[in-house]
């Protein structure tokens, strides 16, 4: 039925008459979170042809909404009006992808425990089943990540008008109306408990998986102005940190001894015992001030009580709640009420708060993992004042991650998430900024090119910018990006060796204007070939065409001990070619007419996919004739895949010369 109904969308007249059909459109916004994954797949299709003939306002109403998202969204200081349960017009799309997200929540500042303890969870384990939800019944459940990016390339497409212009602004007014939401919730819920359980939360960051630019620029707000605005508008300009002297630095604290203060003046003037007991107070205003930021396709809020991030490629969001010891490290006072614990240290990692151990006399705390960030760690002052972020004995020091203007060109920031980890700030250990531009954990890039690969097979994506896809380069990595280029010039000679001698270095995937691999032959070469890691030599070894793997699902159980090119397991003892050597000696399966990888129990050849069924293999009584397939399947025909004669399959034999053989059957 939905089948027919999409078929009817593919006209004008019918798109039309579906846009009528308030109780089909609600029935299929139910499918949509209800259905098997075919049939939402089809909703969204059907959604994407009828929504241009659907006014937002008749959209609106099918939920009782009455009024459609303001233009000028505004932050509103009546917080306790806002209804938590309060339908927004694009709710019932921006549960798809709240539904998909994994979310790491953290309290930065609590005093001796740092942001270390991180707890991750879902829409479907932080709202219980009973937990009421008012008409938000949708947000129950979960949905898979395929749905979700189909959802987040719809919500993309409404807000750049591909559907229609009325739609483009409803959209990113819906969107920054949900963002801004966050800002609404009452201060009793502002707690990593309660507030992870609150529909607002997860639509806002639902809501940071589809902003703009455009959102950022529009949604951040310090609620200052200017001095020359001040002369028309009642706001007061911000107020300069009296202790600097150069006229630009701004205040966010209020001493009543010392007068107004920045965060850097504030610890310091108030570590002497004397001192601390001084009544201090953040202004209002920067409590109140929004900072939404775009960074990388990562999009954030940053509010006084809680900064939250999600990424639309990973589908992953971190929300990092501010603990009670982060204000009282301020003194602040609320009120008639003051609260004059004074913290002494602040671990430069973790943020752990204290006053004694080595948090008394350092920045960094007595956590294992922090120390061992100290030991590969900058330890030197940057020009702005602020420590350097960097590894130590860099030739040229990271650039400022807090953003301070002449500190170089940065596309990230310290609050940004490493995008390798995806669990801690940038801040939080030492980063390296790649050539490309972008700044990682340095032992999270480490371990990528430790761990190189996934699986038997040699692939290179690893060695990418997990960002913008380039290669990873930094001179603080040469010991381990050394060998991997080594591997790399290796397999892009052999593969395309190869392929010219296969004669494919002119087929039409590499002539074809316009195609993936136009003038590209050597990543074609690569990404045909299937090539492995001799465990004896460390060489690369042909084992046989790309796509045989892909279609035999090989998996990544597997023992590179067993790994053994032909020069290396010459047990036929093979004629070594003349011109080639043993680079290329190659050796068919026992078990199959396929090019062998693994080489077990110090005598048998096998190929991926006999590898993975060896056990039933090698009780076979009968083999099967050539054509003999993988697995013991036996083939239609009479040409031998390999193109050679060779002895019946169980025995072992020796291609020879890969290159050469494939030159004399071309």
């Amino acid at each position: 039925m939905l089948s027919m109904v999409l078929a009817l969308s593919g006209s004008s007249v019918g798109r039309q008459y579906l846009a009528l059909q308030n109780d089909l459109l609600l029935d299929l916004l139910n499918l949509l979170h209800t259905g098997s994954a075919r049939v939402q797949r089809q909703v969204i299709a059907l959604l994407r042809r009828v929504l241009p003939e659907i006014k937002p306002i008749v959209f609106g109403k099918m939920f009782g909404i009455a009024s459609l998202p303001p233009r000028d969204v505004i932050v509103s200081n009546d917080k306790d009006e806002f209804d938590v349960q309060s339908i927004g017009i694009l709710d019932v799309f921006l549960a798809c992808i709240a539904k998909s997200l994994t979310v790491q929540t953290k309290v930065k500042g609590s005093v001796g425990a740092g942001n270390k303890s991180v707890t991750t969870i879902t829409l479907a384990t932080a709202i219980h089943p009973r937990d009421p939800l008012g008409d938000r019944w949708w947000l129950r459940g979960c949905l898979s990540r395929k749905l979700s990016e189909c959802i987040i390339a719809l919500l993309k497409d409404m807000s750049a008008g591909k559907l229609s212009d009325s739609w483009a602004v409803v959209t990113k007014n819906a969107i920054a109306q949900n963002v801004l939401n966050l800002t609404l919730i009452a201060e009793r819920m502002r707690g990593p408990v309660e507030c992870i359980k609150t529909p607002t939360l997860w639509l806002a960051l639902a809501s940071l998986c589809v902003i703009e630019e455009e959102h950022a620029e529009r949604l951040s707000s310090s609620h200052w102005v200017t001095a020359g605005d001040q002369e028309n508008g009642n706001q007061q300009s911000r107020p300069l940190c009296d202790n600097h002297e150069d006229g630009e630095t701004p205040a966010i604290i209020l001493c009543n001894s010392c007068g107004n203060l920045c965060a850097e003046c504030d610890r310091y003037l108030h570590l002497h015992s004397k001192t601390r007991s001084h009544q201090r107070q953040i202004f209002k205003e920067e409590e109140e001030a929004i900072r939404v930021d775009l960074h990388e396709g990562c999009g954030r809020i940053k509010l006084f009580w809680a900064m939250a991030l999600a990424d639309s490629k990973t589908l992953k969001a971190m929300v990092e709640f501010k603990g009670e010891s982060t204000r009282s490290k301020s003194s602040i006072i609320s009120g008639e009420k003051s609260v004059t614990t004074a913290i002494t240290g602040v671990c430069r990692f973790c943020g752990t708060t204290g006053n004694t151990g080595l948090l008394a006399i350092g920045n960094v705390c007595s956590e294992s993992e922090c120390q061992e960030y100290a030991k590969s760690a900058c330890n030197k002052t940057l020009a702005c004042g602020h420590q350097c972020g960097g590894v130590a004995n860099e030739r040229k020091c990271l650039p400022c991650l807090q953003g301070c203007a002449g500190g170089g060109q940065l596309k990230q920031d310290g609050d940004d998430m490493c995008m390798i980890c995806f669990c801690e700030a940038l801040s939080c250990a030492p980063a390296l900024q790649l050539n490309c531009g972008h700044v990682f954990h340095d032992h999270c890039t480490r371990a990528v090119l430790r761990t190189r690969w996934a699986g038997p097979r040699i692939t290179f994506a690893f060695s990418m910018c997990p960002i913008c896809k380039s290669r990873i380069e930094h001179s603080a990595l040469e010991d381990l990006l050394a060998p991997i280029r080594g591997l790399y010039d290796d397999v892009y000679r052999k593969a395309l060796m190869r392929l010219e001698y296969e004669g494919l270095h002119r087929c039409e995937a590499i002539t074809g204007v316009g195609g993936r691999f136009y003038n590209d032959a050597a990543n074609y070469a690569m990404e045909r070939y299937a090539y492995y890691v001799c465990c004896k030599c460390q060489k690369a070894y042909y084992g046989g065409e790309a796509r045989c793997d892909a279609e035999l699902a090989a998996g990544d159980n597997y023992d590179p001990s067993e790994l053994v090119c032909g020069g290396c397991s010459d047990v036929a003892r093979a004629q070594m070619c003349p011109k080639h050597g043993t680079d290329f000696l190659e050796y068919k399966c026992r078990y199959c007419c396929s090019v062998a990888v693994f080489f077990c129990f110090g005598s048998t050849h096998f190929c991926n996919a006999c590898h993975d069924d060896f056990q039933k293999l090698t009780n076979l009584r009968e083999f099967p004739k050539c054509p003999a397939g993988p697995r013991g399947k036996q083939l239609d025909g009479d040409e031998c895949p390999l193109h050679v004669v060779h002895p019946p399959t169980g025995e072992e034999f020796a291609l020879g010369c890969g290159v050469c053989r494939n030159a004399h059957t071309f």
